[in-house]
């Protein structure tokens, strides 16, 4: 217990001592309020791009609909630049209006509407409400004029011009608080695990001072050297987390639906994720520059994959099964449970989950260094 004391304390000057350390865990605090911060700045209403191929009076009008809103901005589009404009963030969701549109509404064989998006579906759920209830609204038309246009003109045009009474009550809209939330935090996971490696890495900067072999030379074991470097590791990440999650819910006032503990484990347990992989990494790395380029080479694209920067539904059906390998999803997941109203009952396998990768990678990790060989070449 001793020397594991002394390892910790040892460990803890180094990093202390490199004031890029410090200041790399305050940027992971930082960034991740910064984009919190973005998420809250978006103007409330949602930017729809809109393709309009079929140019027929019902579909100018399901436009004009949309228009009257205080919750779309409609920008026209060519159908070329949907990709383009949706993947670039220039709009938020993209509707493409088929050609023959309203004259199949008219005769109940109605072309479908597409909706393109690469958000979440929070983001879309209000363009799709409003756009199905329209189209059911014509429908009913349609089915009561029996496939006679001239008919059909009459009711639409009643329909139209109808004087409706609606009576509106103000509710709390928070998929705007969710949504932020959910980036925010997805945002400090990816840094979280840049940051963990900073502490890692002062394994390689042990051995290339030699330090390390005389601490192994000596009666301490690899496995008490490794759980000096975790437990220091875990201690900052726990100050990060504690520190992140204090801003989120008091100073910004944002509402975890009363989860605020089970989002404190699922992020623990990821920084456990987080800490035991990058000791796996400086296990196999012969030099600083291997381990830097591994670590970026592993933390960018399991991201991608594991739903930080985007929802995992949105990807290719091959990526979605790919996902369930990275321990991310496992924390973007159980996050997203959370803040939609549900309890510990629901994320405990993501827990445990993600507890079983981080026992994988901490386990590789000190079978390597008690194998390890050839010290003197590490550079």
């Amino acid at each position: 217990m001793g020397n594991l004391a002394l390892l910790i304390n040892n460990t803890l000057k180094l990093f202390i001592r490199k004031k890029s350390n410090v200041l790399l865990m305050l940027m992971t605090i930082a960034v991740s309020l910064i984009f919190l911060f973005l998420g809250f700045a978006d103007n409330s209403q949602l930017k729809i791009g809109i393709v309009n191929k079929d140019n027929s009076e019902i579909s100018k009008d399901l436009i004009k609909s949309l228009q009257k809103t205080d919750k779309f901005k409609i920008i026209f589009l060519d159908e070329k630049e949907i990709n383009d404009k949706v993947s670039r963030g220039n709009v938020d969701s993209a509707v493409n209006i088929p050609y023959g549109f309203g004259e199949g509404l008219i005769k109940n064989d109605i072309e479908k509407i597409e909706i393109i998006s690469i958000k979440s579906e929070d983001v879309t759920i209000l363009l799709k409400n409003y756009l199905n209830q329209e189209i059911a609204n014509l429908s009913g038309l349609a089915f009561a004029s029996k496939g006679n246009i001239e008919t059909f003109k009459k009711m639409y045009e009643v329909y139209k011009n109808y004087p409706f009474n609606l009576k509106t009550e103000l509710v709390k809209d928070e998929t705007k608080s969710i949504l932020a939330t959910r980036r925010s935090l997805g945002f400090f996971i990816m840094f979280l695990m840049v940051n963990t490696t900073s502490i890692a890495n002062l394994i390689l900067q042990e051995k290339r001072d030699k330090t390390f072999y005389r601490v192994l030379a000596s009666p301490v074991k690899p496995k008490t050297y490794l759980l000096s470097n975790f437990l220091l590791n875990v201690f900052v990440a726990l100050l990060q987390i504690v520190i992140i999650l204090l801003l989120l819910a008091l100073l910004l006032g944002l509402n975890f639906n009363s989860s605020l503990f089970e989002i404190f484990l699922v992020l623990i347990s990821f920084a456990i994720v987080s800490i035991s992989l990058s000791m796996m990494i400086i296990s196999f790395s012969p030099s600083t520059n291997y381990a830097s380029n591994l670590t970026t080479l592993i933390v960018t694209p399991t991201c991608m994959i594991g739903g930080v920067f985007w929802p995992v539904n949105m990807m290719p059906k091959l990526l979605q099964k790919l996902s369930d390998f990275m321990p991310q999803k496992w924390a973007i997941d159980a996050i997203d449970k959370l803040q939609t109203g549900s309890g510990f009952g629901d994320i405990y396998i993501n827990i445990a989950t993600l507890l079983a990768f981080a026992g994988v990678f901490m386990l590789i990790a000190i079978y390597k260094i008690n194998r390890s060989e050839k010290m003197s070449d590490f550079v």
